[in-house]
């Protein structure tokens, strides 16, 4: 009688629980996307976050017109996301860099300042008063093997080795000078932190821009950089070829006939 009641109870208990069961694994199912969800999130969020970490950079106070020095004035701080920001802003802390220096061009109210806006210190005077009488200031474009991954400055000197396209010969052009790299023109400025120069700008004579304008042209040019101190001229001619007619051997009755033997017999 006891096990025939337990038996009851047990089927009574199994009908209630069994239409639970779809509700249970339904709660389990929304606990568990609920949680993923929220971990998605709080990675969404430190995401927008560290883009949105703000750094401060150096803007116009007021609107600077070109050639006006920058002062106190019409120079402040701003807060701006560091994902809109670039190596080019001037950041807060190199604040008293900029006074006393001058716009290149017009600058907006509340807009960032860039290095590329600021007149460098040594631009006190026009570029054309650096090259030398009988000189002309030729500007090439280079890559960074031809800047030598950013290594070149101005002050250093170079041999172009000019390839213009076609002609099979090459000319060499010794001792040029470098007054420029991209628009840097002091190797004692502030120094190019980016090695992908895009122009150098050569003091050289008409003859010399002449040829490297053709190989810069259509052609090639090979760069080599000299060390500052070597004052060397290197006379670089054509390889000469020498034209040598074949051996030719002599046999006779089987016997080889050496070579002074027939100017012998052509001389009896």
């Amino acid at each position: 009688m006891k096990r025939r009641m337990s038996s009851f109870w047990s089927v009574r208990w199994a009908d209630k629980v069994k239409p639970l069961l779809p509700l249970a694994a339904g709660v389990l199912l929304t606990g568990l996307a609920l949680a993923a969800a929220g971990r998605r999130i709080s990675a969404v969020e430190n995401d927008i976050r560290r883009q949105a970490n703000p750094v401060e950079v150096i803007v116009a106070s007021v609107a600077i017109p070109a050639g006006e020095e920058f002062s106190e004035r019409n120079l402040a701080k701003k807060s701006v996301p560091s994902s809109g920001t670039g190596q080019r802003n001037v950041p807060a802390a190199e604040f008293e860099l900029l006074l006393g220096g001058r716009a290149k061009i017009a600058i907006e109210e509340g807009e960032p300042i860039l290095w590329s806006d600021v007149e460098e210190p040594f631009e006190t005077e026009s570029f054309s008063r650096r090259v030398l009488s009988g000189r002309r200031a030729l500007t090439v474009g280079v890559d960074p093997t031809s800047s030598f991954a950013g290594l070149l400055h101005p002050g250093d000197r170079v041999d172009l080795l000019a390839e213009p396209s076609g002609s099979g010969a090459t000319e060499w052009v010794h001792d040029i000078s470098v007054i420029a790299v991209d628009r840097h023109q002091d190797r004692l400025a502030r120094p190019n932190e980016n090695p992908d120069a895009g122009t150098v700008t050569l003091m050289v004579t008409p003859r010399e821009g002449a040829r490297i304008a053709r190989a810069a042209g259509n052609g090639k040019l090979h760069w080599f950089l000299r060390n500052p101190d070597d004052n060397t001229s290197v006379a670089i001619g054509a390889s000469k070829k020498f034209n040598t007619a074949p051996q030719v051997e002599i046999w006779k009755g089987g016997l080889r006939i050496p070579e002074a033997l027939p100017g012998k017999e052509a001389r009896g």
